[in-house]
């Protein structure tokens, strides 16, 4: 595969007439659509500076990443040599993981809060903690992220 090792996606934010202002996230077509259904939402928050989160890929869960407040670094890599690193800074824009990569979370600003929203419900068989593990892995998947990083049969990515 010759493109990235994860997708933005742009969250339909809303200023109303009451103040504040809503961001939107839902199943849908892409661009600003979830290419899942939601089963899982995660919310971290406490995060110190120095802590490191993450260090694991998926067999087939997808995930979108999204910082609240503050910032971090997600860190990616296919186990073959591609990394590519993504600073997330803005909360009316998601951090699209496909499953068959891995992904390390660092360089907290203080006080980030991170939203973590899943296409699968947790199951510990499910991750890739191992980093030799997933090396043989990724070998195996030659490249194929998984999830909706595959085009569909009209050539569109999913």
């Amino acid at each position: 595969m010759n493109g990235s090792l994860y997708r933005l996606i742009p969250l339909v934010e809303k200023h109303g007439n009451v103040g504040g202002t809503l961001i939107m996230l839902q199943p849908g077509s892409m661009p600003d659509g979830l290419p899942f259904e939601i089963r899982k939402v995660l919310y971290m928050t406490d995060i110190a500076e120095g802590d490191v989160r993450g260090g694991h890929a998926h067999y087939e869960t997808e995930e979108v990443l999204v910082c609240l407040r503050g910032a971090c670094t997600v860190d990616l890599d296919d186990g073959l040599g591609r990394r590519e690193s993504v600073r997330l800074d803005r909360r009316d824009r998601g951090l699209l993981l496909f499953p068959h990569v891995w992904r390390v979370l660092r360089d907290f600003a203080s006080g980030t809060d991170l939203l973590a929203v899943a296409g699968s419900r947790y199951d510990e068989a499910d991750y890739v903690r191992d980093r030799r593990r997933f090396e043989e892995a990724a070998r195996q998947w030659a490249g194929d992220l998984g999830g909706s990083s595959q085009p569909d049969r009209s050539g569109r990515a999913k």
